[in-house]
Parts: structure tokens; sequence; C-alpha cells
């Protein structure tokens, strides 16, 4: 019945939960008032002692002997409640008694019938009682009650306790209502978002949203899983496109290589094949960006001081003044393929604009790692450094000027090469002149115990 209720509408749930806590409170109140008298009270200490003078009274009256009368009284002031007996006549005395109203035994009277018939008096003929209530019994006989000052009041009386219980009974269904609806509504909700912000378009299940719980949340859940599907299938039609798209230029674009390198003409044969270059460096980029090769490349242990002199070495050999500076080893868990790609787009845009780059490597105590693309070129505005590193943007300004055209993706998938590995990166620009492109890769990628900095080398 609970699964059958809890897989309906939640229109229907929270219907329920609001009206039915206030049927059921109507129930009880019908039930009680049936079962228990309408009029029934709390028994307060005044209340009390009104009823134990008019059970005493009852007894008395009901009494056969003297001895059986002097009994009750006996025990009677045993319990706290004094009492003597009296002649009648002092009931109809005509004494001026002030009574206050806060008196207790004004508050007795108050509180018993009114066919008893009562008077207050400063004492009793015998003056063994003092401040008295008197109650008759018959035209012979009274009772002289002395009442006991009442206890102290309590921190709450009765008036608090109907409050509260009447504050129980209306915030009660809402508190139930707020703690459902927050386990049976905002929990999925929160876990969708969670899911949403952790989850890759090409990775993980193909329905990773639970399809249970309410009607509602089920319609949601199944939504969101088949816009996952549509958009996996999207980003796998673009591939193969992209794919094809590739093989169908390269080939011509080989073509005109052989057609350029057999041209007699030198200046024309160095045009063409710097254009045919530049395209195929376009593809290139643009296949880098959209393909899923980074997002396929698995983490691994990686000596990163190596891998970054080896980036250095490669654009030495072609003539570049490149050098690496940081710790000879350092072991760290990363993409090594992909973090490669990312440092030879900093460096390779770096010979456009500098004459000398550096790639420097440090590493934090807590093991957070830091490399740094450093150059002597004229840098970037202000107001470029954020920008630049948005996909398919260019900007002619001299940072940007080069022989070399494109897309506008190198630092764009170094942005996003970078993000992949939990980190953030930052163009800055240096004094007098230069640029530094500041990366900053999480801890976690740090191995306790393995290879730690030692030393510094420099190559280039």
């Amino acid at each position: 019945m609970f699964m059958f209720f809890r897989s309906g509408s939640l229109r229907r749930q929270i219907t329920a939960l609001a009206i039915g806590p206030i049927i059921g409170l109507v129930i009880l109140g019908a039930i009680s008032e049936y079962l228990l008298p309408v009029d029934m009270e709390s028994v307060s200490y005044v209340r009390a002692t009104a009823l134990k003078i008019e059970t005493v009274v009852d007894q008395v009256k009901a009494s056969t002997s003297a001895e059986q009368k002097a009994a009750i009284l006996n025990v009677t002031s045993r319990t706290g409640l004094q009492v003597e007996e009296v002649s009648a006549a002092e009931l109809f005395q005509q004494t001026d008694v002030s009574v206050s109203f806060n008196d207790i035994r004004r508050l007795v009277r108050n509180s018993m019938p009114a066919t008893f018939a009562t008077a207050f008096r400063t004492e009793t003929s015998t003056g063994k009682l003092h401040n008295v209530l008197l109650v008759g019994i018959n035209n012979d006989s009274a009772l002289a009650f002395l009442p006991a000052s009442p206890p102290p009041a309590g921190w709450i009386g009765d008036q608090e306790v109907g409050i509260v219980v009447h504050l129980t009974a209306y915030v009660l269904p809402m508190v139930l209502l707020s703690l459902y609806a927050a386990r049976v509504i905002a929990a999925p909700l929160l876990e969708f978002a969670n899911a949403a912000e952790t989850l890759k378009p090409d990775e993980g299940p193909d329905r990773p949203f639970n399809e249970s719980g309410a009607a509602e949340i089920r319609t949601l859940a199944r939504s969101l899983n088949d816009m996952r599907s549509r958009v996996r299938g999207m980003i796998d039609d673009r591939t193969r496109m992209l794919r094809a798209i590739s093989h169908d230029l390269r080939t011509p674009l080989t073509r005109l290589r052989l057609r350029a390198e057999r041209s007699t003409q030198p200046e024309l044969k160095t045009a063409l094949l710097k254009d045919i270059s530049a395209l195929g460096d376009m593809i290139d980029d643009t296949l880098t960006y959209l393909s899923k090769e980074m997002a396929t490349e698995k983490p691994v242990n990686a000596d990163l001081p190596s891998l970054l002199a080896t980036v250095c070495s490669d654009f030495s050999d072609m003539g570049y003044n490149v050098k690496y500076v940081g710790p000879e080893r350092f072991a760290y868990r990363c993409k090594p393929r992909s973090l490669a790609r990312a440092i030879t787009n900093l460096v390779e845009n770096s010979t456009r604009f500098a004459q000398q780059i550096s790639v420097e490597l440090s590493v934090s105590e807590n093991g957070t790692v830091r490399i740094r693309v450093v150059d002597d070129g004229p840098g970037l505005p202000v107001s470029l450094r954020i920008r630049v590193l948005e996909p398919f943007f260019k900007v002619d300004t001299a940072r940007t000027s080069s022989d070399r055209s494109g897309f506008g993706l190198g630092l764009s998938i170094v942005n996003d090469i970078v993000r992949a590995h939990g980190g953030t990166i930052e163009l800055l620009n240096r004094e007098p002149h230069g640029l530094e492109a500041k990366m900053d890769l999480p801890a976690e990628g740090y191995v306790a115990g393995a290879l730690e900095p030692d030393g510094r080398r420099a190559a280039g």
C-alpha cells in the first residue's frame, strides 16, 4: 500500500498529507467529545479541594453515628484539610469578614455547587481554627474547613498545556508534510542536479538517472535519460561525420601537396605548401577539439618532468629556444597524452611571438602542481585574456597575428584539457613584456610515496 502511494502522483500525495492529518484530528476530537464529559476540566488544586469538601460533606450527612462522623473528620484532617464540626448558628451569624478574591477559601467556594450554604469566618467558636470556610450540613450543624495553602505554581499551567497541544495539532501535519516533501521531492531533484553536474555526454551509462519514485519524478528522469541518449547520438553522428570529412579532405590535400612539390616555380611551391600545411593543421585542431581522444584516455601515474622535458626537446630540435625548469622527477596521476598536447599548444603559441620560452614545474607541500609556460613576447590585453580561451575566438593583435592561420582552437583545447584534470588556467602579462600561462592542477593526482621532487634541471 505504501509503495503504491509512493509511486502515485505528487499532487495526490501532497493533498493526502495536507488533508489527512486534519481529518484525523477532527475524528479524534469527535471521539473525545463523545467519550468524555463536555464540561470536563483539568483537576487543579482549588478544584481538588472543593471536590474533597463536597465528599466530606456527603459522607458526614450519610454517617449514622457520632463515632463514624468523628472518624471521617479525623481522616480528613490528616490529609491536610483541617475540619471541625460547629453549630449551624455560626453559619448564619451576621459578621463582616473581608476575603480577597485570591484567597484560597473564596476560590474553593467558587468551585463548589451553588446549593451549598457557605460563609467565611475569622475563627470558630471553639477557637481551634482561624480563617475558615463554613459549609452547612443540616439545620443543627456545619463544618468549618481550613484549606491548606496551595502548592507553588508549576512552570507550566493548564492554559500553556492547551496551547502546546493545539500548536502540536496544527504544526505536526505541516512538519510531516515538509519532511516527506524533502524526502520524496527534494532528494531526487538534488540527485538529478548532482548527476547532471558530473555527467559527461559521451561517458557513463546510457540512462544515468534513476527512473523511480513519484510519477512526476519518473517522468522527469525518463525525459533526462532520453535527452542524454539523443545528445550521445548527436555526438556519435558528429564524430562519424568529422572522421568522414577528415578522410575526404586529406586525400585532395595529399594530391595538392604532391603536385606542389613537382612545381618548378620555387615561390609558388613554397606558398602552396604553406597553405596546404595550414589547412592540415586546421583539420587536426578541429578533430582534436571535437574528438573523444581526451575523454577516452585513462589516467596513469606519469613522470611529469620527463613529459614536459620531452615537449621542450621537440621544439628545441626544431630550432626554438625552449627550456624546461623544474624537479628532476615527480610522479603525478594524469592523462599524459592530453597534458602533453596542452603544453605543446601553449609552447607552439609562444614560438610564434617570442624568442625565449621556458616551461616551469613546481610542486607545493600539499601536492598541488603548477605548470607555467613563460615567454618574452608582446603579451595580451587584459580584455582578451579570458576570451582567447573560448573556442573559435580570434583577434588581430600583435599577440595573435601570425603567418599560420587557424580556427582559434589551440588555447580552447588547452582549457578543456586542464579542466578535465580538475585544474584551472590563467593568462598573465609579465614585466616588462611577455606572457605567462599558469596552470594549477589539483593534489588529487599526487601519488604519496612516489617520486619526490629532487633538484632542478634545465632542458632545452
